[in-house]
């Protein structure tokens, strides 16, 4: 691309990114005036109170609930994806993607499990150790505690199940998901379709973790000038936000310069 296409290019996107700041410019600036004039930094005590309410008498259960429902939806599906295996000749590729597919959920389900059980476990330490004031929020809280465990468990066993399931498939897998390198060996035993997909994969999560980082770092920095909810939960998202582009770029440069050994 010559420099007269560059400058096209640029001329043709410039005008939405401009409307898009100038949109943000003026909901920030709106929210801004109406938290001072009408003073919606109030409802910060209101939202505490309803966190705290939500983390000793509601995030306790839903951590049960989870417990309970993870094995009910993922035990079928990984008994289906076994049961095709055991009838799998080893040549047919549209049951193979059937038992992958399936083996997917599973882990997919029980890592979003795990993530939502961390956010409920965090929910029933925000009351602190006002919690074991009562006995019914201090059994509530060491449910939660067990609810949690549980869940870890779950994660692990299913997960492993479903590894030890694909490696049945694919013999030249050999790694153990208890190996604390299991993600190097897993990928070095992967052929060039399975390297390009998750490299595919990858770049789609890196993508959707930018929008998302970019999307909250607004939010949080309009919650503390409204709600005043400090700079910790804006510092959490941009740590996030900058291992996840350096990690990014650190690779890049790397696998830049093996390509240009290589050629």
């Amino acid at each position: 691309m010559d420099k007269n296409e560059i400058k096209r290019a640029n001329r043709k996107a410039l005008p939405k990114f401009m409307l898009i700041m100038v949109i943000c410019f003026i909901i920030g600036g709106t929210i801004g005036f109406c938290s001072a004039k009408y003073g919606l930094n109030t409802l910060a005590g209101g939202m505490k109170n309803a966190g705290m309410f939500f983390g000793t008498y509601i995030a306790p259960w839903l951590m049960l609930a989870a417990a309970v429902i993870v094995p009910v939806v993922c035990v079928p599906i990984y008994q289906s994806a076994t049961k095709l295996l055991a009838s799998w000749d080893g040549e047919n590729e549209e049951m193979s993607d059937t038992i992958d597919e399936k083996l997917s959920i599973v882990i997919w389900i029980t890592s979003a499990a795990l993530i939502l059980s961390y956010f409920l476990i965090t929910a029933s330490y925000a009351n602190g150790f006002e919690t074991f004031k009562t006995e019914t929020s201090g059994a509530l809280f060491l449910a939660g505690i067990i609810g949690f465990l549980i869940i870890m468990i779950e994660a692990v066993i299913f997960q492993q199940k479903c590894v030890d399931t694909t490696k049945k498939m694919n013999p030249e897998k050999t790694a153990s998901v208890y190996d604390t390198k299991f993600q190097k060996k897993w990928m070095e035993s992967c052929d060039e379709a399975e390297k390009i997909m998750i490299g595919k994969c990858a770049f789609k999560a890196y993508a959707a973790t930018n929008t998302v980082c970019t999307i909250l770092s607004i939010v949080l920095a309009v919650c503390a000038l409204v709600f005043g909810i400090g700079f910790l939960p804006s510092l959490v998202v941009c740590l996030i936000w900058i291992v996840n582009q350096s990690v990014y770029c650190k690779e890049a440069l790397k696998y830049s310069k093996e390509g240009n050994k290589i050629s």
